[in-house]
């Protein structure tokens, strides 16, 4: 049961998020309004003390490796905050902040977002946007 609950709620996906919003906190990537934003359209509590460096490489360390499963998080991510089919500069910057801690270069973290968030607003599926932007994720089909 709890396995169709994660499937319709974005259960993982959530977590993940969740794990990225902690580690670009810790390192203070956020400005007060995009932690609003985050408080506010994600659920996230934001936290009161500061993560030390161990808790920054568990949180890391539950993070997906696998190129699908970080697309999921990001495909959540920019879906979860657009709105009528747009997505704010100050959203678009905060998913660019948060997914770094996939470890995707700047330019990359840029690029897929600002790709899957036309792909969103054209209708594409997941799976779609997938096959077309996923060699973003991949280490070895583009460096």
């Amino acid at each position: 049961m709890g396995w169709m609950q994660s499937i319709f709620s974005g259960g993982k996906e959530k977590e993940h998020v969740t794990k990225l919003a902690q580690i670009a906190q810790a390192q203070n990537a956020f400005d007060p309004e995009e932690l609003q934003i985050l408080m506010r359209e994600m659920n996230y509590t934001p936290a009161v003390k500061t993560a030390s460096q161990s808790d920054l490489e568990k949180y890391r360390m539950k993070l997906p490796q696998e190129a699908r499963e970080k697309f999921s998080v990001v495909f959540y991510l920019v879906n979860k905050l657009m709105m009528n089919g747009a997505l704010s500069d100050k959203k678009e910057v905060l998913i660019q902040k948060m997914i770094l801690g996939l470890e995707l270069s700047r330019e990359k973290a840029i690029e897929l977002v600002s790709f899957l968030k036309m792909n969103i607003r054209n209708g594409l599926s997941e799976e779609d946007s997938f096959n077309r932007l996923g060699y973003l994720l991949e280490r070895a089909k583009y460096a």
